[in-house]
């Protein structure tokens, strides 16, 4: 995939102190990837620097499903050609309970330190904004350090990678006279099938997940480079005394900086319990790991489950993963809310359906201080539109700044959002009791785009 300007036009745009803000081209590929392996790897972290220059130039190949070079955009010295800034638009789509949106994701953000706290970061991001805008993108999510994307728009407001780990020591081993009960292989291309409904079960779990057709599937096997940091070893699980018939599938991946196996995906068929066959997967897991440690010469620490906070592996070996990771969080950037919201109505038709509430008909007017919601509910129907508070203690609900975000994507309920923002305010009992209903909290465990 390669993306130009919506016009069709490449960018150019002159910044001052002679540098150019521009589009990225194929000849810039190899450049770029130096740039950033440059500013993001960490020398001390053995192979990180070969493993994301493997990654960039997967993303720059053309061959990616939601990026190419052009989706790049880059600052340069005008007299030298030097880069200075560079980032990405990863455009891909999510769902909301199942609804699809699409959505735009800026990463691979780097500028050197020679020419930090310029605006050139901005200046790039206006442009990837404008792009995802041209794609129909409602949404854009980064993951990112603290507080630095607030400044663009976003909200930290969806969770991102909560995980349980568990240390060698508490690897299980078999009995005596004990027979391991699966058996796993890598995936091959005819698996894509089965990836993709082992894949729907477990998103099915997932307020907000990542779609991943067949194409997305099928680059993951045989497409991204054998270095590439976003490549995933994709397992099929089959039961010992039924080999051939594919029970479950477990996708995982070397953490460099943690000495650790992340697991990013376990899933089970129908019928299936979890029970039966995770002993067996930690045993695989902690296989993989001292071997993956020896070849490179470090150590093997531990396995983390990087499934977001509610899993059934949790429960299923709950002693045997004792170090419990909070999730960290997306930013969120919505920039026609009631479009999105208009869009994910049926979500909260249906959670308003399965409620005490059903049939229930009322205004509700949502305060973000200077502009805000008007939802309008008839007989279990919601309809939404943008709404102006004319003072300040205007509305039924008050949420400041983007702390709305928050409840919209599940990552804080009403109450907990009330006890942390004294501004915050509910002050009908109709939006005390409609809001919960419409906005639960929920736990979500996206795909990032690589």
């Amino acid at each position: 995939m390669s993306s130009l300007m919506p016009s069709g036009q490449s960018l150019t745009q002159e910044l001052g102190d002679g540098l150019v803000l521009r589009q990225a081209r194929i000849e810039d590929r190899d450049a770029l990837a130096d740039f950033h392996v440059t500013h993001l790897s960490d020398d001390e972290v053995p192979h990180e620097a070969e493993r994301l220059r493997a990654e960039l130039l997967d993303v720059m190949s053309g061959e990616h499903p939601y990026i190419g070079v052009g989706d790049f955009t880059l600052v340069e010295i005008k007299a030298t050609g030097q880069i200075v800034s560079s980032l990405a638009l990863f455009s891909h789509t999510l769902t909301y309970e199942g609804i699809p949106f699409k959505f735009g994701q800026p990463e691979i953000v780097s500028t050197h330190p020679a020419y930090r706290r310029r605006g050139l970061v901005r200046a790039q991001l206006d442009v990837i904004h404008q792009w995802s805008t041209a794609r129909g993108e409602l949404v854009q999510g980064i993951t990112g350090i603290p507080w630095y994307y607030r400044q663009f728009g976003y909200e930290m407001a969806l969770n991102l990678d909560g995980f349980r780990a568990g240390y060698k020591a508490q690897m299980p081993s078999l009995r005596q006279g004990e027979t391991e009960s699966c058996l796993f292989r890598p995936a091959i291309l005819d698996d894509v099938p089965f990836i993709m409904e082992m894949y729907q079960r477990s998103t099915s779990r997932s307020l907000v997940a990542a779609r991943r057709d067949e194409s997305v599937w099928r680059y993951d096997i045989s497409g991204r480079g054998e270095q590439s940091g976003f490549r995933k070893t994709i397992q099929i699980i089959e039961l010992g005394e039924q080999p051939g018939t594919p029970v479950g599938l477990v996708i995982h991946h070397w953490e460099l900086r943690r000495a650790r196996l992340g697991v990013r995906l376990f899933e089970v068929g129908a019928g299936v319990p979890f029970v039966a066959v995770t002993s067996a997967v930690m045993r695989y897991l902690a296989t993989v790991g001292e071997e993956i440690a020896l070849r490179d010469g470090g150590s093997f620490d531990s396995v983390a489950f990087i499934l977001g906070e509610r899993h059934p592996v949790y429960e299923s070996i709950s002693q045997r993963l004792p170090c419990v990771g909070r999730p960290y969080a997306w930013y969120m950037r919505v920039p026609d809310l009631p479009a999105f919201v208009r869009h994910i109505a049926p979500s909260l038709e249906s959670r308003l359906a399965e409620s005490a509430q059903a049939g229930y008909s009322e205004e509700l007017k949502v305060s973000f201080f200077r502009a805000g919601l008007r939802f309008q509910i008839n007989s279990g129907r919601v309809s939404v539109e943008a709404w102006r508070p004319e003072e300040i203690n205007s509305g039924d609900a008050m949420f400041p700044d983007l702390t709305f975000l928050q409840l919209l994507f599940g990552f804080r309920s009403l109450e907990e959002l009330r006890h942390a923002f004294p501004d915050c305010r509910v002050s009908s009992d109709e939006a005390l009791v409609l809001l919960p209903i419409l906005f639960p909290k929920k736990d979500s465990n996206v795909w990032s785009g690589g």
